[in-house]
């Protein structure tokens, strides 16, 4: 009898898995929907604020992209920096896009 009642624990845990799973995923979904959207908006909010569109705003998102890359090249290889900086230095000496986040009021002017 004790190996039917461990049976069905097994079972009925089971089944709470598979639906918490598919719980997550959709809740994975609708995240990633809402993330998608909220990238669409910050955009639109800092190119209204830094008057910025078309091949400008587009350029200026290929630059940080690059610099992003560069970043993470030198993360991965320690011999490109000196002994002076770090790489968030890097980043903020170099970076030609504004960094904003919620906290400085870019969504909200």
């Amino acid at each position: 009898m004790a190996t039917t009642s461990i049976a069905d624990k097994l079972a009925k845990l089971e089944k709470k898995i598979a639906k918490r799973q598919a719980m997550i995923a959709e809740e994975q979904k609708q995240l990633d929907k809402e993330m998608e959207e909220y990238n669409k908006l910050y955009l639109t909010a800092l190119a209204n604020k830094y008057k910025l569109s078309g091949k400008d705003l587009f350029s200026a998102i290929e630059r940080e992209h690059e610099q992003l890359e560069k970043l993470r090249e030198g993360e991965q290889s320690d011999d490109d920096t000196d002994s002076n900086s770090t790489v968030g230095d890097t980043a903020v000496k170099h970076s030609s896009f504004p960094r904003n986040n919620m906290s400085d009021g870019a969504l909200n002017e």
